[in-house]
């Protein structure tokens, strides 16, 4: 286990004007600062409902911090985000941790056996440094902590809003979702610290730290790939083709993707393949997954592609989704309005959600598509008022 009486270390970059510190937490009043951080995005901005919270004192933390290393990022004295990483063998990890990230299936890999892995979670940036480089620093660093131990693989968990994001980095979905209380449906998610192709192959942030490194054994990689890769029912947003997303969506939904789902009815072919490529992924979801809570903010354009859905919050008469192409939940492609019902998944089932954040970067690329795709939903928004 490597606990928090690790010696800080720091990574800088230079901004315009000022320079980012990543560093980790050593002292109480470090930590502190942190645990008041974390409260002011999950509870305050996001409004998420978690349990075991110091509202007294308004801070937030768990007991993985007692052995794990907190890591900030800061300009000048000020806190702008946050990460931590547990590392440890399957043994140091509580039973649940375990089970939701399927640590005994990686125990099978003959070149991890007894070896420890990277748990990297509680990532957080301040609002007004989003678009700047902090969240990949600190992932960055949190890379450089595992490979510098070691470790074979870096686990993760994430909000399904956030997938495309982690896909890019270079971390791949190989088990299924689960649901954390006060925090939703998650996602587990891997990286494979010395899959120096994948990185670079994907154009990740990472490629160029990793191939500093020179030669490195890949037996876990191979292992894993032949293990979860050549079977996986999850599609790689960042290893997907927009011909093969298209076409795969084309098949699940009998028609045209524009066609079925209302939002691209004004996109020719074209444009809407650019638009699923750019800011899609496909979530298979399982019975009983809850997809959106009531009152929780949306970050994503929820459309279903199979399976069938039902309203927990409207029974009286009941409200069920099952129509291939569907959207449901709030819109939180071109605005973060609440959701108002809680949607439950009653069997196996397949969605689609467009990523708000990468909508964003659409805009900036391809403003002609996007400002369409936000007239029509902000057409649709005025008729159900009305």
């Amino acid at each position: 286990m490597l606990n928090s009486t690790a010696k800080s270390m720091s990574l800088t970059t230079e901004n315009p004007d000022k320079s980012i510190i990543i560093g980790i937490a050593a002292t109480p009043e470090e930590k502190r600062e942190i645990y008041r951080f974390r409260y002011q995005t999950y509870v305050e901005e996001m409004a998420k409902h978690i349990m075991g919270i110091d509202h007294t004192h308004k801070l937030l933390y768990d007991d993985m911090d007692d052995w794990g290393l907190i890591l900030y990022a800061k300009v000048g004295s000020e806190l702008i985000g946050t990460a931590r990483i547990n590392i440890g063998t399957v043994g140091d990890f509580s039973k649940e941790v375990a089970a939701f990230l399927s640590l005994d299936t990686f125990q099978d890999c003959p070149k991890v056996q007894g070896r420890q892995f990277s748990f990297v979670t509680k990532i957080m940036v301040l609002p007004a440094y989003r678009n700047s480089p902090v969240f990949y620093m600190l992932i960055a660093k949190c890379y450089e902590l595992s490979y510098r131990n070691q470790i074979d693989f870096i686990f993760g968990i994430c909000n399904y809003h956030l997938i495309r994001i982690y896909e890019k980095l270079g971390m791949h979905r190989y088990f299924k979702n689960f649901e954390l209380p006060g925090y939703g449906l998650q996602a587990p998610l891997v990286m494979l610290v010395n899959d120096i192709q994948h990185l670079r192959n994907i154009r990740s942030p990472f490629y160029r730290l990793a191939r500093q490194r020179g030669k490195v054994d890949t037996q876990a990689v191979e292992w894993f790939h032949a293990n979860f890769t050549k079977q996986s029912r999850f599609v790689n947003s960042q290893m997907v083709t927009e011909e093969d997303l298209w076409s795969l969506l084309d098949n699940r939904l009998h028609c045209p993707p524009n066609e079925a789902i209302k939002a691209l009815h004004e996109l020719s072919v074209s444009e809407a393949k650019k638009l699923l490529h750019c800011c899609a992924s496909l979530i298979p979801c399982a019975p009983g997954n809850i997809l959106t809570n009531q009152g929780d903010v949306s970050y994503t354009y929820n459309i279903l592609i199979s399976g069938k859905l039902k309203s927990l919050t409207f029974i009286r008469p009941a409200k069920e989704y099952s129509i291939p192409g569907q959207s449901f939940g709030a819109n939180g492609l071109t605005e973060h309005n609440k959701h108002a019902e809680d949607i439950m998944a009653l069997d196996t089932a397949e969605i689609l959600i467009l990523s708000g954040s990468a909508f964003q970067r659409f805009f900036h690329t391809h403003p002609e598509i996007a400002h369409r795709i936000t007239q029509k939903l902000l057409t649709y928004a005025g008729k159900n008022k009305s």
